[in-house]
């Protein structure tokens, strides 16, 4: 016997079986466990009856909500294979508006807000990191009490409205937001300890051992983890993508959610330790999966991304095959998890820079070729991408994922030459993703050069080269401005390139 489906209801969760509807009804056990990776704690377990091929028992168990936990069938003293996880949400949300529509592609990593409305952006994404929203009590001016699930957690008020005033400018401007949800080593105010266990993977390397290494991963091995990754979810929900009874924002709006940063490079961006990938994804798909489950809860239409960097098959280290993996088996093992486990709305934030990021000539790019073997996937070669998700295995019940380009620029190198090519690289780009229909968004990194981005000059707005400070736009400033603009003729600024 196998469980085909598992839909949390308002009051109930139901699990569909491959038994026939005509079969007899037989008695079972059904089982509510936490999804921890590492801890095997029961919090609910039911006798119950398969009626009809299905069965159906309390969605709340031990104070928990079902819709994030994980589920097991037993009859007559054997588990059933198939589904583990809720699939379907077939409660009233607190949102159900459809995910909004932009008016283009264009999007920016927002430096200085007035600029960025004064160039039309349309889509901006903003970091979230859990530990400076997350603190003790006792370690904030101004506590915010926050119930969920059966606790209480304490978040950083004034954090939380110095984020607030940011999100709601960018959003009241019609700029639609995504937050990429981060687990820094470094948090912006420094705190107790009280917190590492909870927030911080256990097998984080130490700080002082790795200092290249700049994230943690998400804790989904302890049940206390979990608990508190949802409660940061359903808090960020609740307030940015929840709108007041009049149908506004008052803390701003988001509409999606990157879970960490290049996951695939996991051991600079998201570090658990040494992990195979298949071990690694065993828990970065469970926290994508509890990302959709919580904030879907809130707003149903919201979506929720991978993170990659432009290695294909390739890697950022293919002799450290524990530490770096390329974006393919990485999606591979994404998309057969949820498969096997329990299917779930996941969608791609890819980070397609040049091969050479020193380099913006993508088109020349060497190890970026057509094939699915490819080193790396680049504007040059984005369809490779796009050909792997169309697949039938990667559709998400007959439908395509989305894309979004959420970080990827273009260097220069205080030369005109330089500069100018810069700006074509971003208008021939552009125009890729113009004819990718799933690719929702590009957003560029950067709006200003910063001189400790590793020598790297990526922005719209050229630094000073002998001091601090910014000299002036470069040629890409204007492209930018006016790419997803018409011209005189009435054709789009993009299509000239």
């Amino acid at each position: 016997m196998k469980i085909l489906n598992i839909t949390a209801a308002e009051n109930e969760i139901i699990l569909r079986t491959d038994l026939p509807a005509s079969s007899e009804s037989a008695a079972a056990t059904v089982r509510a466990w936490s999804p921890a990776s590492r801890e095997r704690l029961l919090l609910g377990e039911y006798d119950a009856e398969i009626k009809d091929g299905a069965l159906r028992v309390p969605r709340f168990a031990g104070g928990r909500d079902g819709a994030a936990l994980r589920w097991e069938l037993l009859c007559g003293g054997t588990a059933a294979g198939g589904k583990k996880y809720v699939e379907d949400l077939a409660f009233p949300a607190l949102c159900g508006e459809p995910y909004p529509a932009a008016e283009s592609k264009k999007g920016l990593q927002v430096a200085m807000i007035e600029d960025a409305v004064k160039l039309g952006v349309k889509h901006a994404a903003q970091n979230v990191c859990i530990g400076d929203f997350m603190r003790p009590a006792g370690e904030c001016a101004r506590p915010l009490l926050f119930e969920h699930d059966g606790a209480e957690y304490v978040f950083d008020g004034e954090h939380a409205e110095r984020f607030d005033r940011r999100l709601k400018t960018l959003s009241d401007h019609g700029i639609l937001v995504t937050l990429i949800l981060l687990d820094s080593k470094r948090w912006e105010t420094e705190t107790s300890k009280e917190l590492y266990t909870q927030l911080l993977h256990p097998d984080f390397l130490p700080f002082k051992d790795e200092p290249d290494v700049h994230l943690s991963a998400f804790n989904m091995t302890s049940d206390e983890g979990i608990r508190y990754y949802r409660a940061f979810i359903a808090f960020l929900a609740e307030r940015y993508m929840k709108p007041d009874g009049d149908g506004n924002w008052p803390h701003g709006r988001a509409v999606g959610m990157i879970v960490s940063n290049e996951v695939n490079s996991g051991w600079i961006w998201g570090n658990a330790g040494h992990k195979t990938v298949e071990e690694y994804m065993a828990e970065y798909t469970l926290a994508m999966r509890l990302t959709w489950q919580t904030a879907a809860a809130v707003f149903r239409s919201a979506r929720v991304y991978i993170s990659l960097d432009h290695f294909w098959t390739g890697s950022q280290n293919p002799a450290e095959p524990t530490k770096y993996y390329g974006s393919r088996p990485v999606l591979e093992e994404l998309s057969k998890n949820a498969r096997e486990e329990g299917e779930f709305p996941w969608n791609v934030a890819a980070h397609p820079y040049p091969e050479d990021l020193r380099y913006p000539d993508f088109w020349n790019d060497k190890t970026a070729t057509d094939s699915n073997d490819t080193y790396r996937v680049t504007f040059k070669n984005l369809r490779v991408l796009t050909d792997f998700l169309y697949r039938e295995e990667n559709l998400y019940r007959g439908n395509r994922r989305r894309i979004i380009l959420s970080e990827q620029g273009f260097n220069s190198h205080f030369t005109p030459e330089s500069e100018i090519l810069q700006a074509c690289a971003y208008g021939r780009a552009y125009r890729i993703c113009m004819e990718i229909p799933e690719i929702d968004s590009f957003i560029l990194h950067a709006h200003a050069d910063n001189a400790q981005e590793f020598g790297l000059n990526l922005g719209l707005w050229r630094r000073k080269k002998d001091g601090p400070g910014l000299d002036a736009p470069k040629p890409i400033y204007d492209v930018f401005r006016m790419i997803d603009q018409k011209d005189e003729s009435g054709r789009f600024h993009w299509e000239r390139y």
